[in-house]
């Protein structure tokens, strides 16, 4: 139906497997499903560097990945304080606000990532898809004069693309 972007690579510098800290070596650890040993590297970057951006980064999507949707909210906020011109963040914490049946928080930090760059596509994307699906409720429920998406039989979320990838500035 619906599809909302998430991007979940990052791609800083090119793989090596003998570097503890290297993206390639944890974004490989997350594809294979290896989330506590990707978790744990990324947390001895953080150790190291607490307030680095792609660290806090892959922590927020691991913890996402992992369905710890709360923990990875707290970290995208601290990437936010960190780094509060990042798109990918607020695109990625609308989909988590989206996910959670959210949508007027999902929608306030899609609009927020647009403040930080005017032309990202795919907040845009993501946005617009949010805005249909509410759109299509907002319709069913005049239609069928049922005050919830629940009692109509589709509680479904719109299908929201995340962000894997920070661009390179």
């Amino acid at each position: 139906m619906l599809a909302l972007v998430a991007l979940w690579g990052i791609s800083f510098s090119p793989s090596n497997a003998a570097d503890p800290f290297d993206v390639g070596t944890i974004n490989l650890l997350i594809k294979n499903g290896e989330l506590s040993l990707a978790l744990e590297k990324v947390d001895q970057w953080l150790g190291l560097q607490p307030n680095a951006t792609v660290p806090l980064f892959l922590k927020a999507r691991i913890l996402t990945t992992d369905g710890k949707n709360d923990q990875a909210v707290t970290v995208y906020e601290k990437l936010l304080e960190v780094e509060p011109d990042l798109p990918e963040a607020y695109n990625n914490l609308g989909l988590i606000y989206a996910a959670g049946g959210e949508p007027e928080k999902a929608t306030k930090y899609f609009q927020l990532g647009l403040q930080t760059d005017p032309v990202y596509a795919t907040l845009y994307q993501n946005l617009s898809t949010l805005y249909a699906a509410r759109a299509i409720s907002a319709y069913r429920k005049a239609l069928l004069g049922t005050e919830s998406d629940k009692s109509s039989g589709d509680s479904r979320t719109p299908d929201l693309l995340p962000l894997d990838t920070l661009r390179k500035r």
